[in-house]
């Protein structure tokens, strides 16, 4: 299986403002990275030690995988998750275009659909 390579200099690999991310933020999919017309699925959702996420995403045409990573959560999605605990709601993730809960792990609150750590 091919792996792509990163060319970006992050030490994480491409970061989350390409355009890959928009559509998967709001759908779950988002168009093959390598362009051959398939759609892309996240195969494998992790959190880094900085709080940021990293998916793998795999095409369901020509399975070439790519890495990315979504960056930390700024102080204000920090903030809107520490006030939905405290009033007692259930906290979600805000990038999402749908409610995604988020997953206790210890003390930490991780997305588990963007890998996300909102909570240290």
């Amino acid at each position: 299986m091919a792996i792509r390579l990163d060319s970006s200099g992050s030490p994480h690999g491409p970061t989350a403002d390409g355009w890959n991310f928009r559509a998967f933020y709001g759908t779950g999919r988002a168009p093959c990275h390598v362009g051959c017309g398939g759609q892309a699925e996240v195969v494998r959702v992790g959190v880094l030690d900085d709080g940021a996420g990293e998916l793998w995403f795999e095409c369901r045409s020509c399975a070439q995988r790519a890495r990315y990573t979504t960056p930390p959560a700024s102080d204000e999605e920090r903030q809107a998750v520490a006030e939905a605990v405290t009033a007692g709601r259930e906290p979600v993730c805000s990038r999402h275009a749908i409610d995604v809960l988020l997953q206790r792990r210890g003390k930490q609150l991780v997305c588990p659909g963007c890998g996300v750590r909102y909570r240290e």
